[in-house]
């Protein structure tokens, strides 16, 4: 999300001193301060939940109780890490869509990824909001029942179980999306819970370091789908492009979400062109799900892959980098990002920084006959 700021024409006149009717309120405020910390430091814990909101005056009955009461609500649903990164009401202001960030827990910087998803609906009965988490059972087929369904978001939520339960084939040759000898950071992976089923993000991956670094093609591909229209840090516009790869059996389709507006060269705006492995795709930005500058990378079946109406996406597969060492898949030689947390509970070996071994794959003879790999 972008902030807004206002600068005035000019300088505000200068202002008499009156410092000597500030010692007062100097000596109270400095009371105050000394009793918080001797009192209670559990008013400064890392531990609340943040809710930034708009001023009150800018607020309706109904967004004043949600703001009030979403803390203790978010609490009830045993989380204590999250901040409100935005909120996207429907018209009479009765349903409302939450896109909760998450917090280091060592730095406590806001983690640049898609954001947790929470459907608040005004309870009229109760005079209160109640919250419906992704996890939910029944979260898919209630969401297709509120204002949002018709939203770019509500292709992320599919009903049915899911159409290819467990392992499946683990696809290789991959090195992470940006410039070789560049390190980011990843901000999630297998604990991906952005989608519904949330086995379909289970293989995806968020990268960022706080910039629109530039993305680079992790595989060869032919151009299948792409925009570039939205505007920087339009929540409800997700910029993409999507790689078909006919090399593998079946056909995959990397997709590259939350891309910069005019990022994609002009080149590449041809379906069926083909990309080989290395060359600039777009910019990461914060279009769509997201609460920051970061790529969502993931590659996905044709079985799977929807109609790609607004972007392209599909139940990610297992896949592997080149370029990365640890969790590493003899068979197709290449490793699997994932952080030291996710590590903890789902196996395998986590930490946070990766660096890139991706360049320009040196195959000529693909863009001169292009046919020989179909």
């Amino acid at each position: 999300m972008s902030n807004q700021t206002y600068t005035p024409d000019s300088e505000p006149s200068p202002r008499k001193s009156h410092a000597t009717k500030l010692w007062f309120p100097i000596i109270l405020l400095a009371a105050v301060a000394v009793y918080l910390i001797i009192s209670d430091n559990s008013l400064t814990s890392p531990k609340d939940i943040i809710v930034p909101t708009p001023p009150l005056e800018q607020q309706t009955p109904l967004e004043t109780l949600l703001y009030t009461q979403l803390p203790q609500l978010v609490l009830d649903a045993g989380e204590d890490n999250w901040t409100l990164d935005d909120v996207h009401f429907n018209e009479n202001k009765t349903q409302a869509l939450l896109w909760m960030a998450e917090h280091d827990p060592e730095t406590g910087e806001t983690l640049a990824r898609e954001p947790e998803i929470i459907l608040a609906v005004w309870n009229e009965d109760a005079n209160k909001w109640s919250l419906h988490l992704t996890s939910d059972p029944e979260f898919n087929s209630f969401f297709m029942t509120t204002d949002f369904k018709d939203d770019e978001i509500a292709e992320r939520f599919r009903s049915g179980s899911d159409p290819k339960p467990g392992p499946g084939t683990v696809y290789g040759g991959y090195y992470l999306p940006w410039k070789g000898g560049l390190t980011k950071r990843l901000t999630w992976s297998v604990a991906h819970s952005s989608c519904t089923p949330k086995s379909y993000c289970k293989f995806a991956f968020d990268f960022a370091d706080g910039t629109m670094f530039e993305v680079m093609a992790a595989k060869g591909g032919y151009v299948y789908h792409w925009r570039d229209t939205c505007s920087n840090g339009d929540s409800g516009c997700t910029n993409s492009i999507t790689l078909e790869d006919r090399t593998t059996t079946p056909w995959t389709y990397q997709i590259y979400l939350h891309l910069a507006k005019n990022s994609i060269p002009q080149s590449l705006k041809t379906k069926g062109v083909y990309v080989t492995q290395g060359t600039k795709l777009a910019k990461a930005d914060d279009t769509g799900l997201s609460t920051g500058h970061h790529l969502h990378f993931m590659v996905v079946e044709a079985e799977t892959l929807d109609k790609c109406k607004n972007y392209c996406f599909g139940k990610a597969v297992d896949i592997t980098f080149r370029d990365v060492e640890i969790n590493w898949d003899a068979a197709t030689q290449g490793g699997r990002p994932r952080l030291l947390a996710e590590a903890s509970w789902y196996g395998g070996t986590g930490r946070t920084n990766y660096a890139s071994g991706n360049g320009l794959s040196s195959q000529p003879w693909i863009q001169i006959f292009p046919f020989i790999s179909r």
